[in-house]
């Protein structure tokens, strides 16, 4: 009687960190669950020292191990709740005797055919309580693939929009528009400038509401952000120089939109040093 409520209350502990992990992580704007954190952060480090390649495909790994990971605490979670009533609370096919099998097995079996929606029907629920939690796991299993499928999706925008603006500043640095910005017309430069600002805000939005994009790596030069920062940086610079007032005042929010993410990667993501500086030059140093 003792293991049977330990069992329960195990797997129904496991079942409710799990679903938490999910919360947090999918629908909370800010934060993200421990068990998300943790799978991430270990495998950014073991492939940071493996090479390029590896480091280049620590991002989908570590969104597909935590996948992964949700999947596995929900089927081991319901498989300790039913375990406790295999096999006398299901009903067997003709032709399959349940003595032949472990328990615990039988009970993950039962366990991750509810959760996948598979429904083989060679085993059927007959105590009332496990009538009811089957397809309460069932609902559990579609919404967690649905809502994998979505966050999955919803990374490739994030991405585009990173490597759009990685482009766009390596393009304005080939062209030497930092240095030549004064010989602009200055309504012109402080456009752009201002558009610059903008597309680095969307960038610290999106490293806010999806962390995970942290941790992918842009393998070519032009759409890594890492390497074209510093374009940004001395736009700036540049910007807040200039006897313009608009063009100044453009520059001036740019420096300020660079400081917010600078603020953004020391707290969110462990960037290094005391300065913005030093965080940009971490995140390059990441992402380069």
């Amino acid at each position: 009687m003792i293991w049977s409520v330990g069992s329960t209350v195990l797997g129904a502990a496991i079942i409710a960190y799990g679903l938490t992990d999910i919360f947090l992580t999918l629908l909370h704007p800010h934060a993200r669950g421990r068990m998300t954190r943790g799978i991430v952060s270990a495998v950014w480090h073991l492939t940071s020292g493996l090479g390029p390649r590896a480091r280049a495909a620590s991002g989908p790994i570590a969104t597909l191990a935590v996948v992964l990971a949700w999947a596995t605490a929900q089927a081991v979670g319901w498989a300790l709740v039913y375990l406790p009533h295999v096999p006398e609370g299901f009903l067997y096919n003709e032709g399959i005797n349940p003595d032949r099998y472990v328990d615990f097995f039988e009970a993950l079996y039962v366990s991750l055919v509810s959760l996948s929606t598979v429904g083989f029907g060679e085993v059927v629920p007959i105590e009332p309580i496990i009538r009811i939690l089957a397809p309460v796991q069932a609902v559990i299993g579609f919404a967690l693939l649905t809502a994998s499928a979505t966050w999955l999706l919803q990374l490739f925008p994030t991405l585009g929009r990173r490597r759009s603006t990685a482009l766009s500043l390596t393009m304005l640095g080939r062209a030497g528009y930092a240095d030549r910005l004064h010989e602009m017309d200055a309504a012109s430069a402080a456009t752009v400038v201002r558009g610059v600002a903008q597309q680095i805000a969307a960038v610290r939005v999106d490293l806010s509401q999806s962390p995970e994009s942290y941790y992918f790596r842009e393998g070519q030069a032009p759409t890594s952000l890492g390497r074209a920062l510093p374009v940004a940086v001395a736009l700036a610079a540049a910007a807040r120089t200039s006897p313009n007032t608009d063009l100044s005042m453009a520059g001036t929010v740019l420096e300020d939109a660079l400081e917010d993410l600078g603020a953004c990667l020391r707290d969110n993501f462990g960037a290094r040093g005391e300065s913005r500086a030093d965080f940009i030059d971490s995140f390059a140093r990441d992402h380069a």
